[in-house]
Order: C-alpha cells, then structure tokens, then sequence
C-alpha cells in the first residue's frame, strides 16, 4: 500500500513539473519595445550598417520570459544619404533588424522608418535670387541641409514575423 501511495504521489509530483519542460510558441506578431541610446545620424552611420539597440520591457509568452529587458537588439540601415549643398537634407532608412531572446538565440523582425533631417530654403532662394541681382548671393548655395538624426528615443515597438518554439 505504502509503494501506490508512494507512486501516486510521485506521479502527481511529476506532474506538477512538466508544464515548465513543455516549448512555448512564440506567435507571429509579438511586439517588442525596444531602443537606440547612442545618437546617429546619416553623417556618422553608413548604408548596410547594424545600429546596436536594446529590449526595453520584459516580453511574456504564456507566463514565460521570451525576451528579457536590457538584452539586446539591432536594427539595420537599409540606405543613409548625408545632407547635402543647397539646403539638402541628410535622410536615414531603417528596415528590419535582429532580436535576441533569453536563449540568446537570433530572429528576425520587421521594422520600417524612414527618417529626413531639416530642409533649408533659404540657400535656394539666395541662389535664385542672386543669378539676376547679386552673384556673390550664390556663395549662400553652399550651405548643407540638416543631417537626418536618431537621438535617444521612447521604445520602438517592432514585431517578429514569425512564429517560433522557445525551447
């Protein structure tokens, strides 16, 4: 009798455990709030770069840590145009990127923005003006445009496509 009380209780304590063993999934579409702490701009970062960024929150999948807070992140620069002459400005084009979960295993995730630093209009119409009134008006078409800038922000929500096991 004392070995069945013994068995169902060990079963039962078994039991108990194999929820914590079992895969959680990951659905596609979790959003994770994620930062850029360093400031860039188009000046200083180049196409095809990585920025280095970090998860802001814990992510929670089923009342398990998928994505822990300060791990980290980068987000990619798909194309960066310094400001140029003529009151151009710089402009910054972010897409996609890397997350890591509490594993440390990479995924993907999907996140667009594009960002313009500021136009400046005065050198353009110093430049027109000056070709019929006052040529030395055109040494102002010399002036840059602002440079397209990432400065500490508020957590971006970015999003993983798809769908994984957390093992």
């Amino acid at each position: 009798m004392k070995k069945i009380v013994s068995l169902i209780c060990l079963i039962a304590f078994i039991n108990t455990f194999i929820p914590a063993f079992a895969a959680t999934k990951v659905p596609a579409g979790t959003t994770i709030p994620i930062s850029i702490n360093q400031k860039i701009t188009s000046k200083s970062v180049a196409s095809g770069a990585s920025i280095k960024a970090k998860i802001e929150e814990d992510v929670m999948v089923n009342n398990e840590l998928v994505f822990k807070k300060g791990d980290s992140a980068s987000i990619n620069v798909m194309s960066a145009e310094k400001a140029g002459f003529i009151g151009k400005p710089g402009e910054l084009v972010l897409y996609g990127g890397k997350v890591y979960d509490v594993n440390g295993k990479p995924h993907s995730l999907e996140f667009s923005k594009q960002i313009t630093g500021t136009e400046k209009t005065w050198p353009k119409v110093c430049l027109g003006v000056s070709i019929f009134f006052l040529w030395p008006l055109a040494l102002f078409g010399f002036v840059k445009g602002g440079q397209a800038e990432i400065n500490p922000l508020p957590p971006i929500e970015v999003v993983i496509p798809n769908e994984f096991t957390l093992e």
